[in-house]
């Protein structure tokens, strides 16, 4: 976790704009930035600046590094990190997300921080995938968390029936996969959801807690 950067934390912009780029998704109206007033420093220059672009697809001209520097600049005091990986699940997840992936073993906010813990564990590439031991230990903790021994059967049997996974997974299949019971067996909603938010908040919150620490030092 110590080794782990300002940059590497904020790596969901860099994939909600790579993807807004890439795949031309067009515009997100203000009233899909709903997240927590802490960001409302960001919310309000995000949508300033696309305002200013005659371009349809405005959002994605915007430079994902300046973006960060911006966000490092004018709110550190206040910054929210799970607010501001919230606007980039709003702004990743409608298009990618299926309807069906909440109908299964995953809940909305289940998904959101899985997302979550997806980004600090997968790849610096486009588009944004984990690979097998990071995809393992991400599963394993889960499993500990809702007092199941971790057994690698399902995951194997995944991989061998799909040979475009191997080379890593996709958030989108990551939650597909899961929450249709090919990576976990885990029999109650609750108990999955219970567990989900033990790792998120030993994860999640313990590493930003971390480097958070780490940059006021330096201050």
């Amino acid at each position: 976790a110590g080794s782990i950067s300002i940059y590497e934390l904020l790596k969901s912009i860099w994939y909600a704009f790579t993807s807004l780029d890439v795949e031309q998704s067009g515009k997100v109206s203000k009233s899909q930035l709903k997240v927590r007033p802490t960001c409302a420093p960001l919310v309000i220059y995000f949508i300033c600046t696309v305002n200013k672009s005659p371009n349809s697809h405005a959002i994605s001209n915007l430079n994902a590094h300046t973006y960060t520097n911006f966000t490092l600049l004018k709110i550190k005091g206040t910054f929210s990190k799970e607010a501001f990986d919230d606007l980039c699940w709003t702004m990743t997840s409608k298009k990618n997300c299926k309807p069906s992936i909440q109908q299964g073993l995953c809940s909305q906010k289940d998904c959101f921080k899985l997302f979550c813990l997806f980004n600090l564990l997968s790849e610096d590439r486009y588009p944004l995938v984990i690979i097998q031991p990071e995809l393992e230990y991400l599963l394993k903790k889960v499993s500990s968390a809702v007092s199941l021994e971790w057994d690698g059967t399902l995951l194997d049997e995944l991989l061998s029936q799909n040979a475009a996974l191997q080379d890593g997974m996709s958030v989108w299949e990551f939650l597909e996969h899961l929450s249709a019971g090919q990576l976990l067996h885990v029999e109650s909603k609750e108990a999955f959801s219970l567990a989900v938010d033990d790792v998120f908040m030993e994860m999640y919150h313990n590493i930003i807690k971390k480097v958070t620490d780490a940059l006021r030092a330096a201050h």
